[in-house]
């Protein structure tokens, strides 16, 4: 799915760059091609961090080279509109820039993936961990309360994941979760739920629920475990997954 989504995006960026071409025509493009290619880097790399990168931190890094090679161009391609002198040729340049600078700032302003795309979009390595951890909690495994990392081995009641899961491709799921989805953590609430946590913003949490047995998180909002201090609210998303907020 992520090598899917940056396909999409480089296409994307491709089917931009053609089409600015054939606005202004390849005499007319030579003259401003350093400009244009930086934009596009910019583009790329606005959508890449939108759409790709699922770590909000590696996120954050990555616009800001993206920030910068957006501006510097969007001000010299403004400097060429107010320099056009009005010809055939200078209509073409105007038509393209402003193109070009139109769909930048569709992209910059573009939401980024929320918690139900993240999910339908990596749907099945999110069943699979909450697959791996129920099994686990069935085979004594796990307790309720413990919390996985995705970024390290340790839980907080368990040596390692090793020992809880029969396969490692459930910790490369859950690595490729982090990488990809922007999930920091897994705590295990109830023998019936799991949360996948994107991480705090502003004291409050939030990311993924899932449940199962029946257990509808919509109107059955008690936990054996309760890991944050706020009062959880979820959101209905399909049959057993919720987006849940905690905290303050």
């Amino acid at each position: 799915m992520k090598d899917m989504a940056l396909a999409i995006i480089i296409t994307l960026s491709l089917v931009l760059g053609a089409a600015v071409v054939l606005i202004c025509g390849k005499g007319n493009f030579k003259g401003m091609i350093a400009l244009l290619l930086m934009l596009w880097a910019g583009d790329f790399l606005f959508l890449y961090a939108k759409f790709v990168v699922g770590d909000p931190f590696l996120t954050s890094i990555i616009y800001l080279p993206a920030m910068i090679l957006v501006g510097i161009p969007v001000i010299g391609l403004i400097i060429i509109v107010v320099k056009s002198n009005g010809g055939k040729d200078s209509e073409k340049i105007v038509r393209a820039i402003v193109f070009s600078i139109t769909m930048t700032i569709i992209i910059v302003f573009v939401p980024s993936l929320k918690s139900e795309g993240k999910f339908k979009l990596y749907q099945n390595d999110f069943y699979a961990v909450s697959d791996a951890v129920f099994q686990a909690y069935d085979d004594g495994k796990v307790s309720v309360g413990d919390h996985f990392s995705s970024w390290s081995s340790n839980t907080s009641d368990l040596e390692n994941t090793d020992s809880v899961f029969s396969s490692n491709e459930i910790v490369k799921k859950m690595e490729k979760l982090k990488q990809s989805a922007g999930v920091y953590g897994y705590d295990f609430v109830d023998k019936d739920v799991i949360y996948f946590s994107f991480g705090a913003v502003f004291q409050s949490i939030s990311g993924i629920a899932i449940s199962r047995n029946g257990k509808d998180l919509s109107t059955d909002e008690t936990l054996e475990s309760q890991p944050y201090d706020g009062v959880p609210t979820y959101r209905y998303i399909m049959d057993g997954v919720y987006h849940f907020t905690d905290g303050l």
